[in-house]
């Protein structure tokens, strides 16, 4: 691969939540919608991107299980986030039972966007 490009991995820094008031303020000020094993928060920022955030409670798992879950999420969130569109805060809580597959993980993702559009 002579590709002089960079392929597109990760999540750059500036695409996360990181601070706890950023967390906050889309706890409080954000729609919550609830689709597949997810529960999102969502609220509008005045940036030009999209932001994420993720919530996994020690419910879910052993630390291992969490940050498969968490690994995941990324990746779907990375491969779907044209979808979103900018200018949003997105925090994630996957519930118990989870699916640990990129696929189902996909799924429920791509109907959580689909309610969080409908309620918008």
């Amino acid at each position: 691969m002579n590709d002089t490009t960079p392929l597109e991995k990760g999540l750059p820094k500036e695409e996360r939540l990181r601070k706890r008031k950023d967390f906050d303020k889309v706890f409080q000020d954000g729609k919550a919608v609830r689709g597949g094993g997810l529960k999102a928060y969502v609220l509008s920022n005045s940036l030009a991107y999209t932001r994420l955030g993720i919530v996994t409670s020690k419910k879910l798992g052993t630390s291992v299980v969490r940050n498969r879950i968490r690994r995941l999420l990324r990746e779907c969130y990375r491969l779907n986030k044209t979808s979103l569109g900018p200018g949003v805060d997105l925090v994630l809580i996957p519930r118990k039972g989870f699916p640990t597959t990129l696929r189902r993980v996909e799924e429920d993702f791509k109907k959580l966007v689909g309610q969080m559009k409908g309620s918008r």
